[in-house]
């Protein structure tokens, strides 16, 4: 039986963000039609990863984490929830594959900021492992761009520096701190699109489902 690709997304409350996770879940199954793909989410929106899978309880599952770092969900959450499931596979989350980062740099050309240093604004996190590969994404970035690159935690009351430099957004949708963000920064700078619905983005979830799943086509 073929297994299912279950999308493990983080989950907004943004309106935007939970349509673009729909849209790149659809161009996901779009890619490979003769694969069953779910989509479920880790927090905030339904359907959980737990009730997802019971639902598929009776089912081979692949089970891709929709996430760029290494954080609670990837090292906590998840694992717990699939350890008494024989039926179920995790695959790698995405990030800080080089993909990401080139499409990280493709939407910062795309939004003007061709020029001087960047920072990059990743959702803050208390993980060591997480840190590590945000910080391992902008050293990538840097040498994609050849630019300096430096972290911008996002948290409630991001502080940016003034002048505002370009920023690339190490995120994967919309969200409410993606919009402080840009009303902090104004017209001072540029605030690059995140990644959304991006081809290589779609590729590399198949690429992480079939690391785990190698009878996939």
């Amino acid at each position: 039986m073929r297994a299912t690709l279950l999308i493990a997304a983080h989950g907004t409350r943004s309106a935007t963000g939970s349509a673009t996770t729909a849209a790149l879940t659809a161009a996901v199954r779009a890619a490979r039609a003769d694969t069953p793909v779910e989509l479920c989410f880790l927090d905030v929106a339904e359907p959980s990863l737990s009730a997802a899978l019971d639902r598929l309880a009776d089912v081979p599952v692949v089970v891709v984490p929709l996430l760029l770092s290494a954080g609670y969900h990837v090292e906590t959450d998840i694992p717990a929830l699939v350890a008494t499931r024989p039926n179920v596979r995790v695959a790698r989350h995405l990030g800080p594959d080089p993909v990401i980062v080139d499409a990280v740099a493709q939407r910062l050309h795309e939004a003007g900021g061709a020029t001087g240093p960047v920072l990059l604004a990743a959702i803050a996190s208390s993980r060591p492992s997480a840190r590590a590969e945000v910080e391992l994404a902008a050293a990538r970035l840097s040498t994609r761009l050849a630019r300096p690159v430096s972290v911008l935690p996002l948290g409630i009351a991001t502080d940016v520096p003034d002048p505002a430099p370009a920023v690339a957004t190490y995120l994967l949708s919309e969200g409410s701190f993606l919009d402080g963000l840009r009303a902090r920064v104004g017209a001072r700078g540029v605030v690059a699109a995140p990644i959304g619905v991006h081809p290589d983005l779609v590729r590399l979830v198949w690429e992480r489902c079939d690391e785990v799943n190698p009878s996939a086509p």
